[in-house]
């Protein structure tokens, strides 16, 4: 904004067509969240991303310059227990390249049972593809994008995690098989990083891959909106992902696999204590 200039204040037209356009993002997460309702009801699995393996991690922050300042889990330097999920996400015949994700939660990054998940998939690697979902036959084929923005104070921008050149790639016959052999060295890494809408991913952190976890934690429920510490999902598609998401999560619950979402949750606190 040019100084000394003030912002323009709101006109009817603009708050009606705003208001319009909140009502249109809320009927279409209620659409949306009723299709992933089905789907999960008919697979009695995760309508998306249904089959996956669940790894033990760390989030090393160094604090750099590129970091969104008002968000403290990004922007203050420390080192926080987490776990990532890498999974395929249509599942698709396993010789054929699937859109991959990679769910991480920082456990108890604002506090005790206050998480903050990141929901990524795979990308292409040039800015203007950041928010195109791009299949890959290997977990360190591709960029992973939230493809959705963020925001942190003034700024927006989508969350990615970048393969590590310097990570091993060993052989194996499918993407889980190659990424247990990497994870095993101890040496498996992925950047955590922030790119402006559009621009450049920069990498603001350090995830670090360890050893597979129980595969009770399967039931384990990511959502975009276990944030916090000044960093919150932004726009009116996160809108449309708010309703969506809880109506997907209570139909898979409804699907016979509560049991599995409790074991999670206390597969989950086990690795608190």
């Amino acid at each position: 904004m040019t100084a000394g200039r003030r912002p323009r204040p709101a006109t009817p037209a603009g708050e009606t067509a705003r208001a319009v356009a909140r009502l249109a993002a809320d009927a279409a997460g209620a659409a949306i969240g009723a299709i992933l309702a089905a789907v999960g009801l008919v697979r009695r699995a995760k309508p998306v991303h249904p089959h996956g393996v669940t790894y033990r991690a760390r989030l090393s922050v160094p604090g750099a310059t590129a970091a969104p300042a008002a968000s403290t889990l990004l922007s203050a330097p420390g080192e926080h227990d987490a776990l990532v999920r890498f999974s395929r996400s249509l599942g698709l015949p396993r010789h054929l390249p699937d859109l991959l994700g990679m769910s991480m939660r920082v456990i108890d990054a604002y506090g005790r049972n206050r998480h903050q998940d990141f929901l990524l998939v795979t990308c292409g690697a040039r800015p203007i593809l950041h928010h195109v979902f791009l299949p890959a036959g290997d977990v360190q084929q591709r960029p992973y994008s939230s493809a959705l923005p963020y925001a942190a104070g003034e700024r927006r921008f989508v969350v990615g995690a970048v393969p590590d050149a310097r990570s091993p790639r060993p052989a194996g016959d499918d993407e889980f098989e190659r990424l247990a052999r990497a994870a095993a060295t101890g040496r498996l890494t992925f950047g955590l990083a922030v790119a402006a809408v559009p621009g450049p991913f920069a990498r603001v952190a350090t995830i670090h891959v360890f050893d597979p976890l129980p595969t009770t934690l399967e039931g384990l429920r990511f959502s975009p909106f276990n944030s916090g510490g000044g960093l919150a999902p932004s726009g009116l598609l996160n809108r449309t992902r708010r309703i969506a998401y809880p109506l997907a999560q209570r139909a898979w619950a409804a699907a016979g696999l509560r049991d599995a979402q409790r074991q999670a949750d206390a597969a989950l606190r086990a690795l608190q204590r």
